[in-house]
């Protein structure tokens, strides 16, 4: 781990971000379970990058996870490696609920950003609490591993010097298709489809199934043998 992830707390007490999660959680557990991966996997430097990472000016950087509610968080850099996470929202919630306006969240984050005199949480805290609920620990994993397809796939097309669209073009797909696949939010990938565009990119496919809990009944290999102890004599 590289990075340190920490939440913005305010002089007051106040915890912006984590107000935002605890709502979040009620009503979407599923963007909640997403975006906390999302932050959990900002600790490693390679996931500072589309999709998972975008810079929005002024310092201040995005994640967003593009789910039911278009939920993100605000973050920005501080010394000692901290990515301090500052404040969330859903824009489609908003445009719901019929918020209108340019809001004022950027220059909110960056005053929050410019304020030397205050506390952060720490991040791994209120994770570790969070992961006592066996149905977030698992919505957790599954959206972990989402983001590790998405950002492995927008890496090596980008390696590769192609757009989404020249990447259909050799596939043979269309260029939404490929952006569905590398969106964090995608549950439908096909291991066809992923070593077509493997084949192009010149990577490979690596699927690996492992049971979780150890089978209570081992298959064995071979039934016994029936043996009959008799012994027959000729005459």
């Amino acid at each position: 781990m590289e990075f340190i992830i920490e939440f913005y707390e305010s002089l007051s007490g106040g915890c912006p971000v984590e107000d935002f999660l605890e709502g979040l959680k009620k009503s979407d557990p599923g963007d909640f379970a997403a975006l906390m991966a999302g932050m959990a996997r900002l600790r490693s430097r390679q996931y500072h990058s589309p999709p998972l990472s975008k810079p929005i000016g002024d310092g201040i950087f995005e994640l967003r996870h593009v789910g039911r509610l278009n939920s993100r968080v605000l973050y920005f850099f501080a010394k000692g490696k901290r990515i301090i996470c500052c404040m969330g929202f859903g824009t489609k919630q908003e445009r719901l609920q019929g918020k209108t306006g340019r809001s004022p969240r950027r220059e909110n984050a960056t005053g929050m950003r410019d304020l030397a005199m205050t506390r952060k949480t720490n991040f791994d805290r209120y994770l570790g609490s969070q992961l006592q609920d066996p149905a977030f620990k698992e919505r957790f994993e599954r959206a972990g591993e989402a983001w590790d397809v998405a950002m492995k796939l927008a890496a090596l097309r980008k390696e590769a010097g192609l757009s989404q669209k020249e990447l259909a073009q050799k596939v043979g797909t269309s260029q939404q298709q490929i952006s569905r696949l590398e969106s964090p939010t995608y549950e439908g990938h096909s291991l066809s489809m992923l070593r077509r565009i493997a084949g192009v990119l010149g990577a490979t496919v690596h699927v690996d199934i492992q049971r979780i809990t150890p089978s209570r009944n081992p298959a064995v290999a071979e039934p016994a043998a029936d043996y009959d102890n008799r012994v027959s004599h000729s005459n």
